[in-house]
């Protein structure tokens, strides 16, 4: 990645307060460039669109029998079929993490997973420390 390129970052959260507080704190501190997508959809056509340098993607854990929106939307990541490629730094933001999810997130080579409640300081953390990881691979 070139040092001089503004680094991009993927948030994915339903929470409308979360999201936001988020995405205009990380832009005023000029950490990243932040596409908001408030749902899988949304973060769904964007991915297949712009190439991002990160994501930071909450969880949702769906009704029983469902799909996880999101768990989908980090393996289309993984498998390539987006702009990104797929080795980017992805964290995710979850309510809560038994060892069943643990080892799907293990076996997607998720760079962080951030437990709720969590300060919005800790995605702000994430997503400069894989900023920091990017800039220091390229030099």
């Amino acid at each position: 990645m070139n040092k001089d390129r503004h680094f991009g970052i993927l948030l994915v959260e339903p929470s409308n307060l979360l999201r936001r507080t988020v995405s205009l704190t990380v832009r005023g501190l000029g950490t990243a460039d932040v596409t908001e997508a408030a749902t899988y959809q949304t973060a769904q056509q964007v991915c297949e669109l712009r190439r991002f340098d990160g994501a930071v993607i909450a969880l949702e854990r769906p009704p029983q029998g469902d799909t996880c929106e999101g768990l989908t939307l980090v393996h289309q990541i993984r498998l390539g079929r987006c702009a990104s490629p797929a080795d980017i730094p992805i964290a995710v933001l979850v309510g809560s993490c038994d060892t069943t999810l643990l080892q799907l997130l293990r076996a997607s080579d998720i760079s962080r997973i951030l437990i709720k409640p969590f300060r919005v300081r800790d995605v702000i953390d994430t997503i400069d420390g894989m900023r920091e990881r990017a800039h220091g691979a390229t030099v």
